[in-house]
């Protein structure tokens, strides 16, 4: 349903004519990251950090007819591993994928705001972390997260269309022990997010 929205977007984008067109607005954004902390055998250490920020904006605006569209999405991701000790093996691996997607038309016409007024926005989230500490004595901890929204609004002289979302998500772990323990700790977090609406 989502890939048909947005695919009639571009179409109206692509064909409508100058001087009766809507407004049709599409964009997305792709985090993918992987952060991994490791050691193994004599004393020593590790760390690893990794920070992706992500900030677009669409604003478009016909003064003739009174029609202000715009959209904007923000997010921040953020990992941090660390591991030391001595003997055995200490492991931190992270992964994280974040996904998010807007789109909105307004109609077209002379009398611009009648007729369809449609908003679409997606924030999907997944982390996967984990911690092992295999023998020796030492330990390994991980924390990631990601803190982001989405807002949309279309203003017409006949109708205001608003609609926002935001999530906040954290993981985190910690192990350590003596020369004999055997400690894993894993764990994943998913999270999808959808919101619409269509005003005729």
């Amino acid at each position: 349903m989502s890939k048909k929205f947005l695919l009639s977007v571009v179409v109206i984008l692509c064909f409508s004519s100058a001087g009766l067109a809507g407004i049709g607005q599409v964009q997305c954004f792709s985090i993918g990251a992987v952060n991994l902390a490791a050691r193994s055998g004599g004393p020593g250490s590790a760390q690893s950090l990794k920070i992706a920020i992500v900030g677009q904006k669409q604003k478009l605006r016909k003064s003739y007819c009174g029609t202000v569209a715009m959209q904007k999405e923000v997010g921040i991701l953020g990992q941090y591993a660390s591991v030391g000790g001595r003997g055995g093996i200490s492991v931190v691996v992270q992964n994280a994928t974040i996904r998010g997607r807007q789109g909105q038309l307004a109609p077209k016409g002379l009398v611009v705001g009648r007729g369809l007024t449609a908003q679409r926005q997606t924030l999907n989230i997944s982390l996967g972390q984990r911690t092992v500490k295999n023998g020796g004595i030492g330990g390994a901890k991980g924390a990631q997260g990601f803190v982001g929204g989405q807002t949309q609004k279309i203003v017409t002289p006949h109708t205001t269309s608003t609609q926002s979302q935001c999530v906040g998500a954290v993981q985190y772990s910690n192990v350590s022990g003596g020369p004999r323990s055997n400690i894993e700790v894993g764990g994943t977090l998913d999270i999808k997010m959808r919101q619409g609406q269509i005003i005729r």
